[in-house]
C-alpha cells in the first residue's frame, strides 16, 4: 500500500516536471531564456526572511545590486523585529538599511555577502511589448522561480516610471527582480492590482536605487510613511485609479478618471487608451476609435490599442481596416496574430 502511494506520487512528480519542461521549451522557442540559462543569474537572488515577534514570520525576495547590497521592497519588513536573507541554506544579517518608505524601495547593507551583483538598465531605455521575466521566491519557494511576460505599461511617476508587466508574481515575490532578455535588472517586483479580470503587475524602476543609496542609511526597521500604492484611491496615480472601476465594469467612472488623466498628461498614451477602451465598452464606437487612435499615435508600440481597434473594425464589418490593423499588430508582435484571429 505504501509502495503504491509512493509510486503514484513519483508518477505525478514526473508528469509535472514533464509539462514544466514542455512549457519552458515553448517559451524558449518564443525567445525567452530556458530555466538552465537562469542558474547563474539566480546566484544574485536571495530569500528575505522577517520576524515580527510572537512567532509571526514573513518572507519576500531580494536581488544583489552591488557588493554587499540587496534591493527589495520596504513593505516586506517594515516595522518588523528583524530581517535577514538566506542563500544556499546560509543566513546573512544586514548591518543597515537604506529606506524610502513612501516609494517602497529599500536596500539592505551587509558586510559579508559573497554574492555577485546584477547589471541594471534604466526604465527610459524600455519599450512597450519588450519581452521580460521576473525572478522571485513565490509562496515560500526555496529557489528563485521565473515568470515570463512583456512590458505592458511604462507609467511616468516621480521623475521616473513605474513598469507594468504581464509577468505575474504572487505572495513572497515582493522585492524580486524583473529582467530584460539580456539579463539586465529593470525593475523590482512590488505590487499588483486586486482582482483577476485584468492582470496588472507593477515594478519599481532601478534608477531609484542609485538615488536611494545617496541617502543616509538607518539602523532600525521603523517606517515613516505608507507606500504610495497603498494610499486612498483619490491619492493614487491615475494609472492605478482606473483599475478598480475596470474590475467592476464601471465604465462611466473609467471615463471620468481617464478624462482627468488626459487633461493632466495629454501626451500619455495609456490615458487615451483607457478612455477609448471604456467608450468601446459603452458602445460609443466613434469616440472609442478616436481615442484609441490617439493612443497609438502617441505610442507606436501600443499593441492593446490596435487590438481594440481591430475588434471595432470587425464589429463594423470593415475588412479593409481590419486587414490594415492586422499588419500593424504583426509588426509589433507576430505571436499575437493567432490570438487576434480568434476574436
Amino acid at each position: 500500500m505504501e509502495f503504491n502511494f509512493l509510486k503514484n506520487v513519483r508518477l505525478e512528480m514526473i508528469k509535472k516536471i514533464y509539462f514544466l519542461l514542455l512549457f519552458l521549451i515553448s517559451l524558449n522557442a518564443h525567445g525567452y531564456p530556458a530555466q538552465s540559462e537562469l542558474f547563474g543569474l539566480s546566484e544574485s537572488m536571495v530569500h528575505v526572511w522577517v520576524t515580527y515577534g510572537n512567532g509571526v514570520t514573513g518572507t519576500g525576495s531580494g536581488v544583489v545590486i552591488k557588493e554587499n547590497h540587496v534591493a527589495t521592497d520596504c513593505h516586506v519588513f517594515a516595522d518588523s523585529k528583524g530581517v535577514n536573507v538566506v542563500k544556499n541554506f546560509k543566513k546573512y544579517v544586514p548591518i543597515a538599511v537604506f529606506a524610502d518608505w513612501k516609494r517602497d524601495l529599500c536596500v539592505l547593507k551587509f558586510d559579508d555577502l559573497p554574492l555577485p551583483a546584477v547589471s541594471m538598465k534604466n526604465s527610459e531605455e524600455l519599450d512597450y511589448e519588450d519581452k521580460v521575466f521576473a525572478l522571485t521566491y513565490p509562496n515560500d519557494s526555496p529557489i528563485a522561480l521565473p515568470s515570463y511576460g512583456k512590458i505592458k505599461g511604462i507609467h511616468p511617476f516621480e521623475d521616473s516610471n513605474i513598469i507594468r508587466t504581464s509577468a505575474a508574481f504572487t505572495v513572497g515575490s515582493s522585492g524580486g527582480a524583473l529582467f530584460d532578455l539580456d539579463f539586465n535588472l529593470i525593475g523590482i517586483t512590488t505590487f499588483k492590482s486586486p482582482g483577476k479580470r485584468y492582470g496588472n503587475f507593477y515594478c519599481l524602476p532601478v534608477e531609484w536605487i542609485d538615488q536611494l543609496l545617496r541617502k543616509k542609511p538607518q539602523s532600525n526597521l521603523v517606517s515613516d510613511a505608507a507606500p504610495f500604492w497603498s494610499l486612498p484611491d483619490n491619492q493614487k496615480p491615475f494609472f492605478m485609479q482606473v483599475i478598480m472601476p475596470m474590475q467592476k465594469e464601471n465604465w462611466s467612472e473609467v471615463v471620468r478618471i481617464s478624462k482627468l488623466w488626459t487633461q493632466n498628461e495629454e501626451d500619455n498614451s495609456d490615458a487615451w487608451f483607457y478612455l477609448g477602451f471604456a467608450q468601446k465598452k459603452m458602445n460609443n464606437l466613434d469616440f472609442a476609435k478616436l481615442f484609441l487612435t490617439q493612443a497609438y499615435k502617441l505610442n507606436g508600440n501600443h499593441l492593446d490599442s490596435l487590438k481594440e481597434l481591430y475588434e471595432i473594425a470587425k464589429k463594423q464589418d470593415n475588412n479593409e481596416e481590419a486587414t490594415r490593423l492586422i499588419k500593424l499588430i504583426s509588426d509589433i508582435d507576430s505571436d499575437e496574430i493567432s490570438n487576434i484571429l480568434k476574436i
